[in-house]
């Protein structure tokens, strides 16, 4: 066993929906943990898995996922053959990390941000530089992660907007700092939020084309609402794309997933209601927080990160009444997805009641 892993500890998911009402006793939980979407996919995609026929299961998928590939090349102007794809941008997280990293090298990240990039980076043997945002506005500091980089750096990772501040990085900053990388250094930019971002000019996955050491990954999970169907790409040039080809499991997407994901990319009327929805509720419910004086960072996702004092005693008192946040990543942070109306306003009465204040 590698000296690096073995005293790794395993992912630790959110309580079971069953589990929290049977402890605390509560009848409904708003499961705002995990920057899920409480929409729920498109009505086009359950028909469209319901309508597959049972005679595919004996058969291995297209394993090129050829209708998916289409699909976004379509929607996302970028070429066919730059797509690889994932069960979710997971598992190409850990494909990027496998074909670039040996044990000699280091990766850049800033703090905090998604662990898994770390998790890889260890399994992987490499070394990670955590690199601090902007205590006051949570902006990466992009003068420093410069700075960091040295003859080893072999990754930059971003995700954009980050994960778990909400913080958003323009487009121009991206690739100011992407110009002054080494050619030999890849950036990696996780837009898994990206489609909750005001800005129009918010991705760079057009810009994959001009540099050939830019890597841009998008997830179905959170503003399309397929997070259990697990798909995730990612757009690269080459030679990275044909070894990303070369080493990722040959049938990674089933049909259902490939035809659940295409009629999800075909309602985009249905996308543009969700985020309608989750923009509305991002701003009432920064509206909220500066009016009672939280200290938290401007948001562009469908979540937001808040400074609660003690976390732990925060989510465990919030878990109390039926509302399951994220308390583990940050010993006075909270992160907080955004749910339904009536579940935020609740959250809201709840933060200001005198059991959050006691903590």
């Amino acid at each position: 066993m590698k000296e690096t892993i073995k005293n790794m500890a395993a992912y630790e998911a959110e309580l079971p929906v069953a589990e929290v009402k049977a402890t605390y006793g509560v009848s409904y939980v708003a499961r705002l943990s995990a920057n899920e979407s409480p929409y729920g996919p498109s009505p086009k995609v359950g028909p469209a898995i319901r309508d597959v026929s049972d005679d595919v299961l004996g058969f291995y998928p297209d394993r090129q996922a050829t209708a998916l590939r289409q699909a976004v090349a379509k929607l996302e102007q970028v070429n066919p053959d730059s797509l690889v794809f994932g069960a979710g941008a997971d598992e190409l997280i850990e494909l990027l990390t496998r074909v670039i990293l040996t044990p000699n090298d280091n990766v850049i990240v800033p703090n905090p941000t998604f662990g898994e990039y770390a998790m890889h980076a260890q399994i992987e043997q490499a070394t990670t530089k955590s690199i601090p945002v902007n205590q006051d506005t949570g902006h990466v500091d992009f003068d420093a992660m410069f700075d960091a980089v040295d003859e080893h750096t072999t990754m930059v990772w971003l995700a954009n907007p980050n994960n778990p501040t909400g913080v958003f990085e323009t487009r121009s900053d991206i690739l100011s700092f992407l110009q002054k990388l080494p050619q030999s250094v890849v950036l990696v930019v996780d837009e898994a939020y990206y489609d909750f971002v005001d800005q129009i000019d918010a991705t760079v996955i057009r810009d994959v084309k001009d540099y050939p050491n830019l890597v841009v990954l998008r997830t179905l999970s959170k503003a399309y609402g397929l997070a259990n169907l697990r798909i995730g790409y990612g757009v690269m040039q080459e030679p990275l794309y044909q070894v990303m080809q070369a080493v990722r499991l040959p049938y990674n997407l089933n049909t259902y997933q490939i035809t659940g994901a295409v009629a999800a990319l075909s309602d985009q009327l249905y996308l543009q209601s969700v985020v309608a929805k989750v923009k509305s509720e991002r701003e009432k419910f920064e509206q909220f927080l500066t009016k009672h004086q939280f200290k938290y960072y401007q948001s562009q996702t469908n979540f937001l990160w808040i400074k609660v004092g003690d976390a732990k005693r925060v989510g465990e008192a919030l878990l109390s009444e039926g509302y399951q946040i994220n308390d583990r990543l940050n010993a006075e942070w909270i992160r907080i997805a955004l749910g339904t109306v009536s579940d935020n306003e609740g959250m809201q009465r709840i933060l200001l009641s005198s059991k959050i204040k006691e903590c």
